[in-house]
């Protein structure tokens, strides 16, 4: 614990410099207008500004990102609960409730103990974040090739639950065609070209900032311009007058228990693979109602039902950053798009991060305090005006965004190759979210898919051919045990889904 604070102080330090508190302030008000704009995600907003970031020094580069983040998580509040219009996924839930109360006149309040909630589970969850990232980076500093190796399967087969039971083999085939697509270009080990046809310029491989910017950035253009049901604000519609800014003491008392429970639920839903903010919000809110002594008002303008969703999405985003930085894991699209700003800047996270860039991720650590108080002042006095944007750039925002994906992906390496692959992959990323298929599989397998071949290739050299040696590192056989339980479970759900599907229809037909 000693240790952790004295590193978090290194991290504070690293923060002096004035570029880097602008870059937080700058990451923050971003992101709050991602979260305010309807249709617009968080990881579409980072895959935009990863060839801007190309280049730049990383600290500050990161500060920038992680306050997009936790800025997006603040920023759906306001539409939700003025408008009743969520900016983002994790904050639907805070509708039932937040707009319910600004039609009783009380919306102030509701933005107020959304604020306020958002700053604690915010807070509570990087503090537990700086507890548990030094003791499993010290762990995982003992990882060889074997363990490597396991680590990145079992980060494949937890990539299989991100789109939950009902889509196994959807993620499925979105995993294998990440790998498919990371095995082109020229074999690090033999030279030898894979999947080029003869093409020079896919012997250097699929670069991943255009996969990332046409699977989530320009993909989501494409679709919000082709969308029928899209939200139209007009004048009257943006009008928000608050009566108070803040709950009365007697309210934030009242949320206070709600408002630990869910940071901590949150965060801990933010480190299990595949459950992400939204999840974690569903979660809270449904664990606040069941407990509740008036569980009949829930739906009715509860605050309690806003603040426990608010809290929630903020706690997890704090432990989303866990398994990202410890281990490599990314746990949501959202992280895996920050993996490959980290992989941008030349920085691999995982078991080494903590020890070869302790300046690193302890300022990045130590910038999200800062964000967050920067956050809770922000969302408190700018609401208005957040309204007011909403209103003007709800026609010309996605044009644009579609420009900046267009000139960031060309400014990277100035190819035009890598805007066919950009608007290739933007075709696959429409086509998968018309779908119903996971994006986010394909894009953590096109960033990792060398990795975990390398590390492959490099355990078969460790152990002289003889991969089964591998199963008498204790550490490589708990990471398989545990893959093969999460692969079977998965399977499990999905088999129990798809009967109870077949029943549903049976049952059906014998009505009709």
């Amino acid at each position: 614990m000693l240790d952790a604070l004295s590193m978090l102080g290194m991290g504070f330090a690293q923060l002096m410099d004035p570029m880097i508190w602008f870059m937080c302030l700058l990451g923050c008000l971003m992101g709050t207008l991602v979260g305010v704009l309807p249709g617009f995600g968080t990881a579409a907003a980072i895959a935009v500004l990863l060839p801007i970031v190309y280049g730049k020094d990383p600290l500050t580069s990161l500060v920038m990102l992680a306050g997009i983040l936790a800025g997006a998580m603040f920023g759906g509040t306001i539409t939700s609960v003025a408008l009743n219009v969520p900016g983002e996924g994790a904050s639907v839930v805070t509708t039932f409730d937040g707009y319910q109360m600004t039609k009783q006149g009380r919306g102030g309040a509701a933005m107020g103990i959304a604020a306020i909630g958002s700053f604690i589970g915010g807070t509570i969850g990087l503090i537990l974040l700086t507890i548990a990232g030094t003791p499993l980076a010290s762990a995982a500093l003992a990882f060889g090739p074997p363990e490597y190796f396991a680590l990145y399967m079992f980060t494949f087969i937890a990539i299989l639950t991100l789109g939950g039971g009902n889509s196994f083999l959807k993620s499925a085939v979105s995993l294998f065609l990440g790998l498919l697509i990371s095995t082109i270009g020229i074999d690090a080990m033999t030279g030898t070209p894979r999947l080029t046809f003869g093409t020079l310029s896919l012997q250097a491989g699929i670069d991943f900032i255009p996969a990332v910017v046409g699977l989530f950035g320009l993909s989501e253009i494409i679709l919000t311009l082709t969308e029928k049901d899209t939200v139209v604000l007009k004048k009257g519609d943006a009008k928000f007058t608050l009566k108070e800014i803040f709950p009365t003491m007697k309210e934030f008392i009242q949320c206070l228990p709600t408002i630990i429970r869910a940071s901590f639920l949150g965060f801990f839903c933010g480190v299990l693979p595949g459950v992400g903010a939204t999840i974690s919000t569903f979660v809270s809110y449904s664990v606040e109602r069941r407990f509740a002594k008036d569980r009949d008002t829930f739906g009715k303008g509860n605050i309690k039902g806003v603040a426990a969703p608010e809290t929630a999405n903020n706690a997890c985003a704090s432990g989303h950053y866990v398994p990202l930085l410890a281990l490599g894991i990314p746990r949501s699209a959202t992280s895996a798009v920050i993996l490959s700003a980290f992989v941008l800047l030349g920085i691999q996270p995982g078991p080494r991060l903590f020890a070869e860039h302790p300046d690193i991720v302890w300022g990045l650590i130590a910038s999200m305090y800062i964000g967050n108080v920067i956050l809770l002042i922000m969302n408190t006095l700018f609401i208005p005006f957040f309204i007011w944007l909403l209103r003007l750039c709800q026609n010309t925002m996605p044009f644009v965004v579609a420009t900046l994906c267009l000139i960031g992906t060309y400014s990277v390496n100035y190819s035009i190759i890598d805007i066919f692959v950009m608007l290739a992959f933007s075709g696959i990323g429409v086509l998968f979210k018309k779908l119903d298929v996971p994006v986010a599989p394909l894009v953590i397998a096109v960033i990792l898919g060398n990795e975990l071949e390398f590390s492959f290739r490099q355990t078969l050299q460790y152990e002289q051919g003889s991969f089964y040696l591998s199963f008498m590192r204790p550490l490589t056989v708990v990471l398989y045990i545990a893959s093969f339980v999460m692969l079977i479970m998965q399977v499990r759900r999905s088999y129990l889904n798809y009967k109870g599907k077949e029943v549903m229809n049976l049952t059906s037909d014998g009505l009709n």
